[in-house]
């Protein structure tokens, strides 16, 4: 790698932090932290129950056995571990308006990533096609985020190698197949594998999971004043044009996601090309917050 090369990518990982940081430092403000509390937690003890503890906390054999309500005491690990799955699959690099899927991917990545390194999680990255293309192992501290930047910088740029579909399950595999505690996950991702939640439970028993989704509009939006080749990145090519929206489109529906994610108790948000990532984030947070908190 030349210098100048060097240089560029130094540059364009620095950007990348400076952007995640200000999204993490304006509308997330701590929402990351309180979101996720409760999945790294150890239990400590048990106390009796006082009026507003939430009746989640309630251990029930320990009040069946002393007649007496009682709540489950728990202290925070250190340390929880969060796990990024990144799509960068050729439809990942689509997009109609100022930015392309798989930037608004990345930021959403990065600054998730920002959010967890800040907050003294352990971080892993796995970016995936229709197969993983990259690993970055687990581990906490500055020097970890640089590295997922790094890679995230990279997964900017199309694939040497040869890919086709998503394909998410390998990714889902690969975190199946650790040996290790609960982890925080997110799948970034556009679904155009439209088995993603369904995929996703396997995880679901034993993690947090939280599925975000990267949608540009026109794949979807039902308008004939706009016609487009009607070409899937990852499907049949065919000459014919239509309108985006129409029969033909291969863009998933949004709200079916999120009612088959909520069947499934996966968090679920969708993206578009266009919105704040930051302000995304934050309702993606503060509806994680609320559903713990009910």
């Amino acid at each position: 790698m030349t210098r100048a090369a060097s240089t560029a990518i130094y540059e364009s990982v620095r950007t990348l932090e400076l952007v995640a940081r200000h999204n993490v430092a304006g509308a997330l403000q701590g929402d990351y932290v309180t979101a996720f509390k409760g999945s790294g937690l150890l239990f400590e003890e048990p106390r009796r129950y006082v009026a507003g503890d939430p009746v989640r906390t309630i251990d029930w054999n320990i009040t069946a056995r002393t007649g007496e309500p009682y709540v489950r005491v728990h202290r925070e690990e250190r340390q929880r571990e969060v796990a990024l799955l990144l799509d960068v699959s050729p439809s990942m690099h689509l997009g109609y308006q100022r930015r392309t899927k798989i930037e608004t991917a990345i930021e959403l990545a990065a600054t998730v990533a920002t959010s967890s390194v800040g907050g003294g999680d352990r971080l892993s990255l796995i970016t995936f096609a229709d197969r993983v293309l990259d690993r970055v192992p687990a581990r906490g501290g500055r020097g970890q985020l640089w590295r997922v930047l790094s890679s995230l910088v990279s997964a900017a740029q199309p694939w040497e190698r040869a890919v086709a579909l998503s394909d998410p399950r390998e990714a889902i595999h690969e975190l199946e197949g650790r040996r290790s505690g609960p982890l925080v996950v997110f799948l970034v991702t556009d679904c155009v594998d439209r088995d993603v939640p369904e995929d996703l439970r396997y995880l679901r028993p034993r993690h947090d999971v939280s599925l975000l989704q990267v949608h540009e509009p026109f794949e979807s939006a039902p308008t004939r004043h706009l016609r487009l080749p009607l070409v899937s990145p990852e499907g049949p090519v065919s000459s014919r044009t239509s309108h985006p929206g129409s029969e033909g489109r291969y863009a998933p529906d949004s709200s079916a996601l999120a009612l088959e994610c909520a069947r499934l108790g996966i968090a679920f948000t969708s993206v578009t090309t266009g919105a704040s990532v930051p302000r995304a984030l934050a309702d993606h947070f503060h509806r994680k917050q609320h559903s713990r908190s009910r």
